[in-house]
């Protein structure tokens, strides 16, 4: 392996199997901050309650990346952090987790390393490598064996093999890669194209680079199964190696773990280091992140350009190395708060500075958008607690100082649109992969920035060479616990928490495309779009096979566009039509015609390149039988997902029913529904007649009670008596004859219904009334007889 020695001798211990440059004096970062993080002075600055050392004991772990187990398993190892994007990818390490907590520890460059593998051209030595990649033989064999410490003289080199992980084709891959891979790039010239690096087989010794698949065996497909791999040839009369670009970049990072490993005294393998890697925006897609993941387990992964931002905020460590941009935003802090205070409103202070990042390499450029805020004193790693990317636009080029006046025209007009009441930047600071590069971006970025209006008097602070190397190990410590910090939770109570609080936007875009008929495909539909909050979803698309006749019926793409306002009102007329048993034979021709394929944007004026392989959502395998056959679904719920460094996630929510079974299943749960209806009505509609003739009852025994105390004892105490009339009835619930018989035996006297008293009064009162009027008719006639009498 090829190893870069610009800084003396070469360490015994590296004379085998390669090692790293060691950096010393100015790059060396591991004495405790001498300078104040900025707002140390500024009331409201300083962020979270005062730190106790036993309270940072807790162990904490950034679960969206690793879980406890694993956290504890590697705690006592070192942090490797790569950054892979360099010219010389660079390899900073983080102390392992003490004893006891100390907030002063600090990340450490180790050195530089070349991006390539060289093996020596032997036929043992390819022996030895085919036996490595079938697992027999280990790391250490294979390095005292077959790699080579140079890159120069009798040996095979693989250059970047990091850059083509995940990818599936060669055709399909971006051209930056292949123009930046020597052997596809030279092939290319002798034979007419890149594509002419395909070759099963090759008769010279050397390294081609070829379409294969994942298992080394199979022939490729057209499918996700398809990889673009190595055919190493280390000796003519030796058959070519297959070997994935997954294992290639492994070996690079085995140099990185065993040079962190000589500096720590550890029994460890170093292989089993922990490992954490930051990626650029346009690298951060499905499909590399999603190589990366299965071929280095337990590893971390983060955007360069906050790492970037991470390793420029570390403080310096004398009065000669401050640090330019945590001056820079102390003395603007200082000088809003002082404005702040000559308003004396009353209102608290608040401020979070901007900072606009540009990062160039040789593969492209990217710039970046970042408020930071939480000012800590005691943590000198991690100044500030809370990053917020506001927006980030990349571009994938070999030459990227050509590309950054768009670029910072972009961020600077997606700024005013995602974050429009937040202030101009507080300064703008580039970083790069070299110092040439480093003088270069930070001579156009200052002539840029006269383009954009209120932006052209921000200064220009460069960060060190080092920094994304550094800020990837911090940011790694942070999520393995090793850096901690206390707010305040529910109660005002303090809680230990992660140093550092990562708020990503999307480095990508992810839509789905879909085809209802063959080889007609819909626009893509944009899910997550560039600059969305992540983590993201899941977001759910439901798939039917009624919608999928009906997309058909009224010729979606063909009589009316896609594009077209009629089309969601036609469709939504043609569902009615193709439902129920008379459109089962539609719907199922449509769900096995129905494909959905997931594809995602990498930069913003680019295409939509696909993730995976088509999928058939609304089919499943009938395996019931002597063969198999796909059956057609009537529906499902697809949700789609994304973490913060874009990793797309899928799952299908619900039950695959065919067609028929699915008309049947909604047919009984209509009747099942109307059933339980029905039944819900008739329990609770019970429970009210009950309650309802019960009250009567009560009502009706009450009054005829209180009428018969009337009746009987008419003045007394129990007459009008309502209350010992309920008490009476509510007594007897249930048993009104035996009140009835007590009242009859002690009064003597029938009782009887309310409305009979009733009927007897109104028998006496005529009665009454026809006595009164005889006795008038006397007295009339008397008086008339006395009258004649006087007459």
């Amino acid at each position: 392996m090829s190893l870069a020695t610009t800084s003396g001798a070469m360490p015994a211990g590296g004379a085998a199997g390669g090692g790293l440059a060691m950096a010393h004096q100015a790059q060396a970062i591991a004495m405790p901050a001498a300078q104040p993080p900025p707002g140390a002075e500024i009331p409201g600055q300083m962020g979270g309650p005062p730190v106790t050392v036993a309270a940072l004991g807790a162990d904490l772990v950034d679960k969206s990346q690793l879980s406890m187990k694993q956290v504890k398993n590697v705690s006592h190892l070192p942090i490797v952090a790569i950054d892979l994007c360099a010219t010389d990818p660079m390899v900073a390490s983080f102390p392992p987790k003490p004893s006891e907590p100390d907030l002063s520890l600090r990340a450490t460059i180790i050195g530089k390393l070349q991006p390539e593998v060289s093996f020596n051209k032997s036929e043992s030595s390819q022996k030895m490598l085919k036996k490595y990649l079938s697992k027999d033989k280990s790391y250490d064999e294979l390095r005292k064996t077959s790699l080579s410490t140079s890159s120069k003289g009798d040996v095979v080199t693989i250059h970047k093999p990091y850059q083509w992980m995940g990818m599936r084709r060669l055709q399909d891959t971006p051209d930056f890669v292949k123009e930046n891979d020597p052997v596809v790039k030279a092939i290319g010239k002798r034979e007419g194209g890149a594509t002419a690096a395909i070759s099963e087989e090759a008769s010279l010794e050397g390294v081609h680079v070829t379409n294969g698949t994942l298992d080394g065996i199979s022939s490729p497909n057209g499918d996700d199964f398809d990889r673009v791999v190595y055919k190493v040839r280390l000796v003519n009369s030796k058959k070519a190696v297959t070997m994935l670009p997954e294992e290639a970049t492994n070996l690079i990072l085995a140099v990185a773990q065993t040079s962190v490993a000589r500096k720590n005294i550890l029994e460890d393998d170093p292989l089993d280091y922990p490992i954490s890697v930051a990626f650029p925006a346009w690298a951060s897609h499905d499909a590399c992140l999603e190589a990366w993941m299965d071929s280095v387990p337990g590893a971390v992964f983060y955007q360069r350009s906050i790492a970037a931002l991470c390793g420029a905020m570390q403080p310096g460590t004398t009065q000669s190395t401050q640090n330019a941009l945590l001056d820079r935003i102390t003395k603007v802090t200082r000088a809003l708060l002082s404005e702040h205070q000559k308003l004396n409103d009353g209102t608290r202070f608040e401020y979070e500075p901007l900072v606009v990042l540009a990062g160039l390499t040789i593969d492209g450029i990217e710039c970046t958008a970042v408020q930071v805020s939480d000012v800590q004193d005691s943590i000198p790693s991690c100044v500030f607690g809370n990053y917020k990317v506001l927006c980030n636009v990349s571009y994938p080029t070999n030459d990227g100082l050509a590309s950054l006046a768009d670029c910072m025209q972009e961020l600077y007009k997606i700024q005013g649109e995602v974050a429009p009441e937040v202030e101009g930047p507080v300064a703008f600071v580039p970083y790069a992969t070299n110092k040439d590069q480093l003088s270069g971006l930070t001579k156009s970025l200052d002539t840029c920035r006269a383009k954009l209006e209120t932006w052209e008097k921000v200064p220009v602070l460069p960060a060190r060479i080092d920094c994304v190397a550094i800020g990837t190990a911090v940011m790694a410590a942070v999520t393995h616990g090793r850096l901690a910090r206390l707010i305040t939770g529910k109660n005002n109570k303090p809680k230990p928490a992660l140093a550092m609080q990562i708020h990503n936007v999307a480095p990508t875009a992810i839509g789905v495309r879909m085809s209802y008929k063959a080889d007609v495909w819909a626009p893509v539909k944009t899910i997550f779009d560039f600059d969305r909050r992540v983590p993201a979803g899941p977001y759910g698309l439901d798939l039917s096979a009624a919608r999928c006749a009906a997309m058909l019926q009224v010729g979606a793409g063909d009589k009316l566009g896609w594009e077209s306002d009629e089309l969601d009102d036609a469709v939504d007329a043609a569902i009615k039509d193709v439902e129920g048993s008379k459109g089962i034979p539609k719907r199922e021709a449509a769900a096995l015609c129905f494909k959905l394929q997931i594809v995602q944007k990498l930069t913003r004026d680019g295409e939509w390149i696909n993730v995976g392989d088509e999928i058939m959502p609304l089919t499943k395998i009938d395996d019931e039988g002597d063969d198999e056959k796909t059956v057609a679904c009537e529906k499902i719920a697809l949700e789609l997902s994304m973490n913060s460094m874009g990793v797309i996630t899928q799952s299908r929510v619900g039950v695959l029913e065919t067609v028929v079974q699915a008309l049947k299943t909604s047919r009984n749960s209509t009747i099942r529904y109307w059933i339980s209806i029905i039944l819900a009505i008739a329990f609770f509609g019970g429970f009210l007649v009950k309650s309802y003739w019960e009250e009567s009852v009560f009502e009706r025994d009450t009054k005829r009670l209180l009428a018969y105390y009337k009746h009987v004892v008419p003045g007394s105490m129990s007459d009008g008596d309502k209350q010992n009339a309920k008490y009476l009835v509510w007594k007897y619930k249930g048993k009104p004859n035996k009140l009835w018989r007590r009242l009859e035996k002690k009064y003597g006297i029938p009782v009887l219904h309310a409305h009979e008293y009733e009927d007897l009064e109104e028998k006496s009162e005529e009665e009454i009334e026809v006595e009164n009027l005889d006795d008038e008719e006397e007295s009339e006639e008397k008086q008339t007889g006395d009258e004649e009498k006087d007459l």
